[in-house]
């Protein structure tokens, strides 16, 4: 079996309401990124470790470099937990950053105090966070309008910039947000949300999205069980030839190398 490029996304889930995590119709483990020479797990929700475990090529928890959490709902980080025990080697070898937003760490926090004193360094998210990783820098792209404390992420380093945009209702700031992104990832848990009442974005404000963004390579992913039934595949490939570009519905398990712009 080929081993990973030297920069790729992993789709450890791609399940993006209750209903499609509870009855797993798809995994919930997360992102796994490798950037720059750096290992993030992103958003470990129901799962993460059995998927990281599973994959071909087996995915390592102990070469994990950072854990960020974009919010503290359960399909999110239900699993920090023990990717902290996992990446730490139970806690025998304290290292690692996990950068999370504040109320996923001190209100009602889903992460436990003991598995905190595991970590390296814990690193509070807020709009103007910046963090430096080795060669790859975190940054906050912008606060989303969803419940709870909820942050989306520009990555920069290596080869592109990735920008993952976890949940949120659409408002107009957003594509600006995210207007450094090469590779954009997005969220997109509706197939139709017309009056934006529910705080998730829907097939339509992703493409808008895009549209304005035009990434060199955008990914749908997060699916609610509605969208799943309208083939999420057969959406993003319409997309992609109404907008001349290169728009894929995530698959569980999927690997998306991160290339280089093409010269």
């Amino acid at each position: 079996m080929p081993p990973y490029p030297a920069n790729f996304v992993k789709f450890l889930g791609t399940a993006g309401s209750r209903f499609v995590v509870s009855k797993q119709l798809r995994a919930s483990g997360g992102l796994w990124l490798r950037l720059a020479e750096q290992t993030v797990w992103i958003d470990p929700g129901p799962g993460a470790l059995v998927r990281a475990y599973a994959s071909r090529p087996k995915l390592d928890p102990e070469s994990v470099d950072a854990v960020l959490v974009s919010h503290k709902h359960i399909d999110h980080a239900n699993d920090v937990n023990v990717v902290i025990e996992a990446m730490t080697h139970g806690g025998h070898r304290r290292r690692g950053v996990l950068l999370a937003p504040g109320d996923a760490l001190y209100e009602d926090s889903p992460i436990c105090e003991y598995a905190l004193s595991y970590i390296g360094q814990v690193q509070p998210l807020t709009e103007t966070t910046v963090y430096r990783l080795g060669d790859l820098t975190v940054r906050v792209a912008a606060r989303h309008d969803h419940p709870g404390e909820t942050y989306g992420f520009l990555l920069e380093g290596g080869p592109a910039t990735v920008g993952v945009l976890t949940d949120t209702r659409y408002f107009a700031a957003l594509a600006q947000r995210y207007a450094a992104a090469e590779v954009l990832i997005i969220n997109c848990v509706l197939e139709d949300n017309p009056d934006h009442r529910v705080y998730h974005l829907d097939r339509h404000d992703a493409e808008r999205i895009i549209a304005a963004v035009r990434p060199r390579q955008a990914v749908l992913t997060h699916f609610g069980l509605r969208l799943l039934e309208a083939k999420p595949w057969e959406i993003t490939e319409a997309m992609g030839q109404r907008l001349g570009l290169e728009v894929v519905a995530a698959r569980d398990g999927m690997t998306l190398e991160i290339a280089g712009k093409a010269e």
